[in-house]
Order: C-alpha cells, then sequence, then structure tokens
C-alpha cells in the first residue's frame, strides 16, 4: 500500500502537493524527500510573485487600464506603447485646430492671390484689346467692359497695380484722331473719370495727369475730353468729401484753364466743374469766387457771342448767388 501511494503522489505532483499540505510532515514517513523539496521550492517561488505583484498594485506600477504605463522593470505596459498619442487631449486638439486653421489661411491666400492674377491678366487682356483692337465694335465693346471692371470694388488692388498702363490705354483712346470713333472717346473718358473716383486715394496723380494731358494736348476736341473725364470724376463722387485732400489743387487747375479758354465748348465744360466744386466744396471756391465771377462777366457782356450763350453765363451767375450775398462789397462794385 505504502508503495502504490508512493507511485501515485510522484506520478501526479498536484496530488503531491495537496497530500504534503494535508498531512503536514508525515512526507519523511514515506521516503519523499526530494520530490517535497520541489514542491516547497515551487511554493515559494509562487507567494514571492504574488507578493511582488501585490507590492506593484499598491505602488501603483501597472494596471489593467493602463495606470502609470510602468511595470516592475520599468517597460510600458502594451496598450499606453500603442496610444503614442493622446488625441483627446486638449494640447493635442488645439495643435491639430491650429494646424487646420493654419492650412485654411494658408488656403484662402492662395485663392485670392489667384484671383488676383485672374483679374490682372483679364485687366492686361482688356488694356491691350484696347489699344491693338482694328475693329470698331468690339474695340467699343471692350472699352465699355473696361468701364464695368473700374466700377468693381474688389478690382481697387488690380486697378492701382495696372494704373500707368490704364493711363496711358485711355490716352490712346483720348487721342484718336477719326472722327467715327467719337462714342469711343467719350466712353474712353467716361473711363477716366470713374477711375479717379474709384481710386480716390490715387485721385492727386491722375488729376495732375488729367491736368498735364490738357495743356499738352494742341487739339480743343481732346481739351474737351479730359474736361468731361474731371466732370465725371467729380459728379460720381459728389458730396462724399473723397476729394477734400485735393480739391484745392483742381480749383486752381479749373481757374487757369478758365483764364485761357476761348472756345463756348470748353467754356461750358469748365464752368460746370467749378459749379460742383461750388455745391460740394464752398470752402474751396470761395476763395476763387472773384475770379471766377470777373471771368463769366466778362463772357456775359460780350456782344460777339451767340445769345444762347449769354444767357447761359447769366444762368451760372445767379446760381452762385450765396456767394454773392456773403461778399457783398466786391458784388456791389463788380455789378
Amino acid at each position: 500500500m505504502r508503495f502504490l501511494r508512493t507511485d501515485s503522489a510522484s506520478a501526479d505532483p498536484d496530488n503531491l502537493k495537496y497530500s504534503s499540505s494535508r498531512d503536514r510532515g508525515g512526507s519523511s514517513s514515506y521516503g519523499l524527500q526530494p520530490s517535497n523539496s520541489a514542491v516547497v521550492s515551487r511554493q515559494r517561488h509562487d507567494d514571492t510573485r504574488v507578493h511582488a505583484d501585490i507590492q506593484n498594485d499598491e505602488k501603483g506600477g501597472y494596471s489593467v487600464n493602463g495606470g502609470s504605463g510602468e511595470n516592475t522593470y520599468g517597460r510600458k505596459s502594451l496598450g499606453q506603447e500603442l496610444r503614442v498619442n493622446n488625441v483627446t487631449s486638449p494640447e493635442f486638439t488645439s495643435v491639430q485646430h491650429g494646424s487646420r486653421a493654419l492650412a485654411t489661411k494658408d488656403m484662402r491666400k492662395s485663392q485670392e492671390r489667384s484671383m488676383s492674377y485672374s483679374d490682372e491678366s483679364r485687366l492686361s487682356n482688356l488694356l491691350r484689346r484696347i489699344t491693338r483692337e482694328d475693329d470698331r465694335d468690339r474695340r467699343l465693346a471692350t472699352v465699355k467692359q473696361l468701364k464695368e471692371f473700374i466700377q468693381q470694388p474688389e478690382n481697387k488692388l488690380v486697378l492701382v497695380k495696372q494704373l500707368d498702363n490704364i493711363l496711358a490705354a485711355v490716352h490712346d483712346v483720348l487721342n484718336e484722331s477719326s472722327k467715327l470713333l467719337q462714342e469711343l472717346r467719350q466712353e474712353g473718358a467716361c473711363c477716366l473719370g470713374l477711375l479717379c473716383a474709384s481710386l480716390s486715394y490715387e485721385a492727386e496723380k491722375i488729376f495732375k495727369w488729367i491736368f498735364s494731358k490738357f495743356s499738352s494736348s494742341a487739339k480743343d476736341e481732346v481739351k474737351l475730353l479730359y474736361l468731361c473725364a474731371t466732370y465725371k470724376a467729380l459728379e460720381t463722387v459728389g458730396e462724399k468729401k473723397a476729394f477734400s485732400s485735393v480739391m484745392q489743387l483742381v480749383m486752381t487747375s479749373l481757374q487757369s484753364i478758365l483764364e485761357n479758354v476761348d472756345t463756348p465748348e470748353l467754356l461750358c465744360k469748365c464752368v460746370k466743374c467749378i459749379l460742383l466744386v461750388a455745391r460740394c466744396y464752398p470752402h474751396i471756391f470761395s476763395t476763387n469766387f472773384r475770379d471766377t465771377v470777373d471771368i463769366l462777366v466778362g463772357w456775359h457782356i460780350d456782344h460777339t457771342q451767340k445769345p444762347s450763350l449769354t444767357q447761359q453765363v447769366s444762368g451760372w451767375l445767379q446760381s452762385l448767388e450765396p456767394f454773392w450775398v456773403a461778399d457783398l462789397a466786391f458784388s456791389t462794385t463788380l455789378l
């Protein structure tokens, strides 16, 4: 019986472990000292490992949910190694949103730059067709397209970049010699006036250019077109005071033109410009009032002029009534 029990215990370590723990000290009586030593050694190893696990759990070395992500050997858990970037952290989210915002901003700038290049190419194409087109109708249609382009607020930046080229193209149109292109030239003068009104911050440069070309022109019909452009600019801006900084320059130039004109056509267009200044910028015109009416009275009493012109001059003088009243001493002496 003892021999059979010994074989059973040796063959089944689990039964041996159970037997040794149940029959305390009984192993020596069965002659099983070597096997019992192995069981005791395994039990000590298991106890040591369980004790180490308990200590690690208490210290927070690692846990099932990731914890601090380090075990007793300083290694990260598998879950922590896989979670390289915590996409739910505010820092990571803000970085992602910041990068996306920068990318969107760069894309928007690129689109605006592309649109600017596109508009600039369109304007260049219009100017090239205006100066090179031989067909009268197509050329007139192109000038009208330019007029529409100038009136669109979003094109101001492109207009400033191409300002010199626009002025050169308009100058060529206004100086066309053919009588058949009169409508084209009128549209060109309108474009010039609208350009000045649209780019009010470039008004000084444009007005100086207009008056310079007026003085250098030999033909009265071309001079008349430059005055038409001036009138269009003043009329478009109206009482918005956009030309306040340059109006003294404009008034001085118009006064100089008024003193030197010798045709009714130029006189009429020049006076119409001056009356716009008097209405929108009375403080500017008041300093030129005496010189202006002195010249108009001279045209009024000139019996060589047509009655229609004399009557028109009379109407201009009457429209300046507020200035006559403000300067009664001068008015009494002159009249």
